[in-house]
């Protein structure tokens, strides 16, 4: 057996499981052509895939076909990164994370974007920092008294709402089997559009899928509340950042915090690093100390070795 480590931090592995079974690594962007070769090469047959900027489409399986016999991914979700049905056709296995994993560590860093977008915490410190001591630079917004409005209601989504029912906040939910009959404490489900319409703070919590690419388009970031704060902790896809991006420089959009992108890494020339209204982060949401051991130890002993 061997393995090639796509886009997996080795630093991690080492630290939090150093009895990693020993590969190859491929780190950065390359095209589906170079990953072919490095795989036939390196003769490589099982991939461990983690930062992934391609897709697994019926054409690249295809190329795999008889070489690779497994591709295990460290992702919960993995619709949107492999066509599952070609590779059944081609031999190849297929394992992801359970879907409970780590749900908990990503509502609670999408919980914390969203309070420091709220509080202005990065630009306090940063002005202090530089020796201000201006408190009239800007100002932060109160919670109590808002409309927060979560879209996907599966395990992130859910714990969330039970995160953020205690701030005084209205919250709305929309998914996609609504159920407005459902009775959850200081819950109202809604339609998507009217969520987005009415919600000062909106937290994307849903799976990218055919149905939920660019989910919130041009059209919608006109409709959007003024002021408001975008979190999105789910897929980089699930928006379409290019009108992220024009909505913040209008001001339109207060400000938009996200944990993943459309491609990553993100590419070093993108609208959405040069703005000061964003609050990026790394695709980290999941790991903690405690998520990443157990991650690992999950993604390890799930192989049939």
């Amino acid at each position: 057996m061997k393995l090639l480590y796509i886009g997996v931090c080795k630093e991690n592995l080492e630290k939090y499981y150093p009895s990693y079974i020993k590969g190859e690594f491929l780190e950065g962007t390359f095209t589906e052509g170079e990953l072919v070769n490095t795989i036939k090469i390196k003769n490589i047959d099982v991939l461990m895939i983690d930062v992934f900027h391609l897709t697994f489409s019926k054409y690249l399986l295809q190329q795999l076909k008889g070489q690779v016999k497994l591709i295990n991914f460290q992702y919960q979700s993995i619709d949107s990164l492999i066509d599952l049905d070609e590779a059944k056709n081609c031999g190849i296995e297929v394992l992801s994370l359970p879907k409970d994993l780590y749900c908990n560590e990503v509502a609670e860093f999408a919980v914390t974007q969203l309070l420091c977008a709220c509080k202005n915490m990065i630009q306090f410190d940063k002005s202090v920092k530089n020796g201000e001591w201006n408190q009239a630079t800007s100002t932060n917004f109160t919670l109590r008294g808002k409309t927060l409005g979560v879209v996907g209601f599966g395990k992130i989504g859910r714990r969330i709402v039970e995160l953020c029912n205690g701030w005084g906040m209205k919250i709305l939910v929309t998914r996609k089997h609504l159920n407005k009959d459902e009775d959850i404490e200081n819950v109202t489900f809604v339609n998507f559009p009217y969520l987005i319409e009415n919600s000062h703070f909106i937290i994307f919590a849903l799976p990218i899928k055919s149905d939920t690419f660019h989910m919130l388009n041009e059209s919608h970031v006109e409709k959007i509340c003024s002021n408001s704060i975008i979190v999105n902790i789910s897929r980089g896809n699930i928006v379409d950042e290019i009108a992220i991006a024009k909505s913040l420089r209008s001001g339109k959009l207060h400000r938009y915090c996200a944990d993943v992108f459309s491609h990553e890494p993100i590419n070093i020339d993108h609208p959405l690093l040069k703005s000061e209204k964003t609050l990026l982060s790394p695709h980290i949401a999941w790991a903690t100390e405690e998520t990443l051991k157990k991650t690992f130890n999950v993604w390890f002993h799930q192989m049939a070795i």
